[in-house]
Protein backbone atom coordinates (compact mmCIF):
# COMPACT_ATOMS: atom_id res chain seq x y z
CA UNK A 1 0.00 0.00 0.00
CA UNK A 2 0.99 3.46 -0.78
CA UNK A 3 0.75 6.17 2.01
CA UNK A 4 2.40 9.72 0.96
CA UNK A 5 4.47 10.96 3.01
CA UNK A 6 3.80 13.91 5.64
CA UNK A 7 6.05 16.42 2.97
CA UNK A 8 4.21 15.44 0.00
CA UNK A 9 0.72 15.46 1.94
CA UNK A 10 1.30 19.24 3.30
CA UNK A 11 2.72 20.42 -0.21
CA UNK A 12 -0.50 18.90 -1.81
CA UNK A 13 -2.18 21.09 0.64
CA UNK A 14 -0.74 24.09 0.10
CA UNK A 15 -0.86 23.62 -3.72
CA UNK A 16 -4.48 23.32 -3.56
CA UNK A 17 -5.06 26.27 -1.42
CA UNK A 18 -2.46 28.72 -2.99
CA UNK A 19 -4.75 27.90 -6.57
CA UNK A 20 -7.78 27.81 -4.83
CA UNK A 21 -7.07 31.29 -3.04
CA UNK A 22 -5.64 33.14 -6.32
CA UNK A 23 -8.83 32.07 -7.91
CA UNK A 24 -11.19 33.53 -5.78
CA UNK A 25 -9.10 36.50 -6.13
CA UNK A 26 -9.18 36.81 -9.62
CA UNK A 27 -12.81 36.41 -9.29
CA UNK A 28 -13.32 39.01 -6.85
CA UNK A 29 -11.13 41.47 -9.18
CA UNK A 30 -13.12 40.69 -12.07
CA UNK A 31 -16.22 41.18 -10.50
CA UNK A 32 -15.67 44.58 -9.23
CA UNK A 33 -13.84 45.65 -12.31
CA UNK A 34 -17.01 44.70 -14.06
CA UNK A 35 -19.08 46.37 -11.93
CA UNK A 36 -16.70 49.46 -11.77
CA UNK A 37 -16.72 49.57 -15.31
CA UNK A 38 -20.52 49.54 -15.15
CA UNK A 39 -21.34 52.40 -13.04
CA UNK A 40 -18.91 54.63 -15.12
CA UNK A 41 -20.10 53.92 -18.19
CA UNK A 42 -24.01 54.78 -16.80
CA UNK A 43 -22.56 57.92 -15.19
CA UNK A 44 -20.56 58.84 -18.88
CA UNK A 45 -23.74 58.12 -20.45
CA UNK A 46 -25.84 60.52 -17.93
CA UNK A 47 -22.67 63.45 -18.72
CA UNK A 48 -23.53 63.00 -22.49
CA UNK A 49 -26.89 64.41 -22.03
CA UNK A 50 -25.68 67.91 -20.84
CA UNK A 51 -27.07 70.49 -23.41
CA UNK A 52 -24.37 73.20 -22.35
CA UNK A 53 -21.94 72.80 -25.29
CA UNK A 54 -25.28 73.44 -27.96
CA UNK A 55 -27.21 76.20 -26.50
CA UNK A 56 -27.21 79.46 -27.71
CA UNK A 57 -25.96 81.13 -23.80
CA UNK A 58 -22.70 79.30 -24.09
CA UNK A 59 -19.96 81.35 -24.96
CA UNK A 60 -17.18 78.88 -25.46
CA UNK A 61 -14.87 80.73 -22.61
CA UNK A 62 -13.43 79.15 -19.54
CA UNK A 63 -14.27 81.94 -17.06
CA UNK A 64 -18.17 82.03 -18.16
CA UNK A 65 -19.42 79.33 -19.54
CA UNK A 66 -22.86 80.49 -19.75
CA UNK A 67 -24.38 83.93 -19.92
CA UNK A 68 -27.72 82.44 -18.45
CA UNK A 69 -26.29 79.95 -15.70
CA UNK A 70 -22.99 80.31 -14.95
CA UNK A 71 -22.83 78.21 -11.84
CA UNK A 72 -24.92 75.19 -13.05
CA UNK A 73 -23.30 75.30 -16.37
CA UNK A 74 -21.80 71.92 -17.34
CA UNK A 75 -23.04 70.17 -14.23
CA UNK A 76 -25.58 67.40 -13.63
CA UNK A 77 -28.05 70.20 -12.98
CA UNK A 78 -27.58 71.36 -16.72
CA UNK A 79 -29.86 68.68 -17.79
CA UNK A 80 -33.06 70.11 -17.97
CA UNK A 81 -32.35 73.41 -18.05
CA UNK A 82 -35.34 75.87 -18.66
CA UNK A 83 -33.26 78.45 -20.31
CA UNK A 84 -32.03 75.91 -22.84
CA UNK A 85 -32.13 77.22 -26.65
CA UNK A 86 -30.82 75.19 -29.00
CA UNK A 87 -28.28 76.83 -31.87
CA UNK A 88 -29.99 77.25 -35.03
CA UNK A 89 -27.88 75.43 -38.14
CA UNK A 90 -28.26 78.33 -40.73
Amino acid sequence: MFLPTLSQTITAIYTVSFTTLMTLTMLHFIQSAWKTLQKDWFHLKRLHQIPCDRCVFFTGEHNLKCTVNPYTAFQEEAIDCSDYRPIKSH
